[in-house]
């Protein structure tokens, strides 16, 4: 009996999914018996030193902090490329189940190309990503196993489908300068065409993995089964340009019908649902009732398409338009007969390795700075581990604005991930407030007239070499 399956889908936005569950009958049923949250994820609020989903997946993998795993996408001194054998001594989850005894199958796994052997299998799903405005608007996957797996490609009907990336402006027969200025233009062309052929592709993908994963479970059985998919983050990039994206809702209904077809056709026995963040349009980074001020704080508001409706585009360098960055809250749904009704409160992206491990009743290597989330019915293994919400003692913590809000953002949302038990207040500009204020890490804002750092346990402020694009912060108090 498969006693867990796991489905990783990139970028999925919490609020599209917890916000209107009714319309994901099968994540309805997950959520309904089990434990979910819109957990915090390793995230900039901003489009400029953002962590990428190869970090973030990487810690779900771990248990460890980006700064602690270093596994990249850019080259330097101490960087692991996401590449299977950098996790060889980070005892990634397969490796600790593995140790206790437990098989595990990875399906294109993040981070896990040039598979190495595990007690199990590993096929990665290789593709280059598309930077330029080629026109040839496809990458082609390439499944990789490594010799010991063989046998499970030799099961596997046709090639993966390629991952389709969307038309560029000009094979749409309009420029961005057009776009910029006319936004009602802009707005008319985005609704002829926002990325809706990926609908067939990504139902393409995913009938292909279901068929693959079900053969070799039936002919080389596992203990736990992963899949991933990147296409749900490039769909939410390339198709969220109003609210309730059609071509987005359309997407997750997709991904929801696969994960009943998954649960009818392998049954197992608990099952996580999870992404590694978010997605938000880039005016969600600058919510404010003064267009004004909106505009004012918008570090690249040359440089952008201010749609009618609100929205804010970018040119991507592929050539395609842009509407999201990444989001700062991740999904997270678990169910299993030991795991009760539950939302989940104060998650983060390094409580799901612990949880995980909890839940196959496995003690969690030392050195972890997650915790358990409080979802079992049942006695807990790692009982130390627990995270115990009415135990938390929370520091009150000033962030000074020194900078634009944009720069202010990510000193404060770097603090944020790196101090665990705080509340943020920023002290600011009034005229910013909103702005700051609707950033879920900040509890509190008070003007620069009404602040006194003796009423706070620690008050910081951002350091930023403009020259070098770096950022960081100093305590002061």
């Amino acid at each position: 009996m498969l006693k867990t399956l796991i489905i990783g889908a990139d970028g999925v936005c919490p609020d599209y999914i917890l916000g209107s569950i009714n319309k994901y009958p099968h994540l309805h049923r997950m959520v309904k018996s089990g434990a979910f949250s819109s957990y915090s994820a390793y995230v900039q609020k901003g489009y400029q030193h953002s962590y990428v989903s190869e970090i973030n997946w990487a810690s779900i993998y771990t248990g460890l902090a980006p700064w602690e795993h270093k596994v990249t996408v850019k080259v330097g001194a101490g960087c692991r490329t996401p590449e299977m054998e950098r996790f060889q001594s980070l005892s990634p989850f397969w490796q600790i189940l593995n140790a206790q005894g437990m098989t595990v199958g990875l399906w294109a796994a993040d981070c896990c190309v040039e598979p190495v052997e595990i007690d199990g299998y590993v096929v990665s799903a290789r593709y280059e990503m598309l930077e330029t405005p080629d026109p040839v608007r496809t990458s082609r996957r390439t499944l990789q196993v490594c010799r010991k797996d063989q046998r499970i490609l030799d099961l596997i009907r046709g090639e993966a489908p390629p991952r389709l990336y969307p038309r560029t402006l000009e094979q749409q027969g309009v420029s961005f300068a057009q776009m910029q200025k006319d936004p009602e233009l802009a707005l008319r062309k985005i609704e002829e065409y926002h990325f809706q052929d990926a609908l067939e592709n990504f139902a393409q993908e995913l009938e292909f993995f279901y068929q693959a994963m079900c053969s070799a479970q039936e002919k080389y059985p596992v203990d736990v089964l992963y899949f991933y998919t990147p296409t749900t983050d490039l769909i939410g990039h390339c198709a969220m340009y109003c609210d309730n994206s059609d071509v987005v809702v359309k997407a997750y209904q997709l991904l929801d019908q696969y994960v009943g077809k998954w649960l009818d056709a392998l049954q197992p026995e608990n099952v996580f649902f999870l992404s590694d963040h978010g997605m938000s349009n880039f005016k969600d980074l600058v919510q404010c009732s003064d267009e004004r001020v909106r505009r004012e704080a918008f570090a690249a508001r040359d440089n952008v398409i201010w749609l009618p409706n609100g929205y804010i585009a970018f040119e991507a360098r592929n050539g395609a338009l842009l509407f999201t960055a990444h989001g700062l809250k991740g999904t997270f749904i678990a169910a299993g007969p030991d795991i009760r009704h539950t939302e989940v409160k104060d998650m983060r992206t390094l409580d799901i390795y612990p949880t995980l491990l909890e839940m196959m009743r496995v003690k969690i290597p030392e050195g972890r700075g997650g915790f358990v989330q409080d979802i079992f019915d049942r006695p807990i293994v790692n009982a130390e581990k627990l995270f115990r919400a009415d135990k938390v003692q929370y520091r009150s913590v000033a962030v000074l604005q020194c900078f634009s809000p944009s720069w202010t953002d990510i000193v404060l949302n770097e603090l944020y991930i790196r101090e665990r038990f705080a509340r943020f207040t920023v002290v600011g500009e009034e005229k910013y407030r909103d702005i700051f204020l609707h950033n879920p890490r900040v509890s509190r804002f008070l003007p620069y007239s009404e602040f006194n750092p003796t009423k706070f346990d620690a008050v910081y402020c951002g350091i930023y070499n403009e020259s070098a694009g770096l950022t960081g912060h100093i305590r002061v108090h």
